[in-house]
């Protein structure tokens, strides 16, 4: 075909367009539109995490109206660039109510997540999706997800979120095949625990991360796994009601903003051998906090799974005492409490720093005061009596932020 000619008749259309267009406005001013339930067609429950691009509205299920007394509607179809939902509007005589009515905040003018870092989240306001960027710092806490509840006959596989049984095992079938390796737990363990549970008894399986700092709604465990794979693991080595950072701003920069250091020390007094266990609860000691991040204004304990050697004690509650934890504890509290914090729950502040019956990782409580989130570090060099037990602190802020002066602490009490 001649371009000419192919012009003249892309131009014939337009005008047809813009003909119709003119016509039907005035039946359009005075329409009043019927309102949508949002949740009805929102693509996500209220205060789910969502990402730049993901779509929002479900658009087989939002309203349409004929042309004729929506023609504003047609225009915003054309003005976003949908041109072939705007053609196929003309075609059917009927065009659906805009994105930019149905949505607010950060969205693009189709509908859809604009483009900011990190996972944003939407709530339901005046009948809208309001999408909400992240803060500098989100966490939310280990809670319990998915559970075992013993029955007359078995388990029921229970999603605590929903209230829903999502299956159900006979006990005979209770193995390592039947249980999901997504569970914290083999079918063998649990197995276990149902041969000698009372009916009602319950175990935990999976934990989420609910109670948000910014208000969402829970994360589920594959979402998890999914977009927020670092968080994941660490709550499966963290206890429920942990709080789990699952996003900082990409500005934060590690400060060093306090450190300790002591040394184990010789306490043969309790017996042969027990300064080599000492050693070993220790090394514990360091490996149950190490890497332990608390969220600003926020407390966490250490890692849970983490077993200490019991020294004999006649001073201990019931003979033994898990000694050795003392001298790194010291060095924790000590690096705390340079920065203002409280002296953390479960610790004194003498030389025996951990307090008896208070396990020295899932025992001990820390609180962070500061605006911005920290992170433990603990480790140990050398071996025997002479071993440095270590501990700094890191605290995640703008790179642009005044720093908090770092001191060094020897404790050798």
């Amino acid at each position: 075909m001649d371009p000419r000619l192919k012009r003249r008749k892309s131009l014939k259309v337009l005008i047809a367009l813009i003909a119709i267009l003119l016509v039907l406005a005035p039946f359009s001013l005075a329409h009043t539109v019927s309102k949508m339930d949002i949740k009805e067609i929102s693509k996500n429950p209220n205060g789910a995490t969502v990402f730049a691009g993901d779509e929002l509205i479900d658009n087989t299920k939002v309203n349409k109206y004929p042309i004729a007394i929506n023609i504003n509607y047609l225009v915003s179809q054309f003005l976003t660039g949908d041109i072939i939902g705007g053609i196929y509007s003309i075609v059917t005589g009927t065009v659906p109510v805009p994105a930019s009515e149905l949505v607010q905040g950060n969205v693009t003018n189709d509908g859809l997540v604009s483009n900011f870092e990190g996972p944003g989240f939407i709530k339901f306001k005046n009948n809208k999706i309001i999408v909400n960027s992240p803060n500098s710092t989100v966490w939310g806490y280990n809670e319990p997800y998915t559970r075992a509840v013993k029955t007359a006959d078995g388990i029921d596989i229970v999603n605590i979120k929903t209230n829903q049984t999502v299956n159900h095992i006979s006990g005979d079938d209770i193995n390592n095949d039947t249980i999901s390796k997504d569970y914290l737990v083999s079918g063998e363990t649990l197995k276990t625990w149902y041969d000698q549970a009372d009916q009602g008894d319950e175990y935990n399986l999976e934990f989420c991360l609910s109670s948000f700092s910014d208000g969402r709604s829970y994360v589920s465990p594959d979402l998890l796994k999914e977009h927020f794979p670092e968080a994941h693991n660490y709550s499966l080595q963290y206890p429920g009601a942990t709080p789990v950072i699952i996003y900082k701003d990409p500005s934060f920069k590690e400060h060093v903003v306090s450190s300790s250091y002591t040394y184990l020390g010789d306490h043969s007094e309790y017996g042969s051998g027990a300064n080599a266990n000492r050693e070993i609860n220790a090394r514990q000691f360091c490996a149950g906090w190490n890497g332990t991040v608390i969220p600003p204004n926020s407390s966490s304990t250490g890692k849970e799974g983490i077993s200490f050697t019991s020294i004999k004690d006649s001073e201990a509650s019931g003979g033994w005492a898990s000694h050795g934890v003392c001298p790194p504890a010291r060095t924790l509290r000590n690096a705390i409490m340079e920065l203002g914090m409280p002296l953390p729950t479960g610790m004194t502040t003498g030389e025996n720093a951990v307090l008896y019956g208070f396990n020295p990782t899932t025992g001990i409580v820390v609180t962070n005061t500061l605006d911005y989130p920290v992170q433990v570090i603990m480790w140990t060099e050398g071996s025997g009596t002479g071993m440095a037990c270590y501990c700094k602190i890191i605290e995640y802020k703008p790179g642009n932020s005044s720093s908090n002066s770092t001191s060094t602490t020897n404790t050798t009490e």
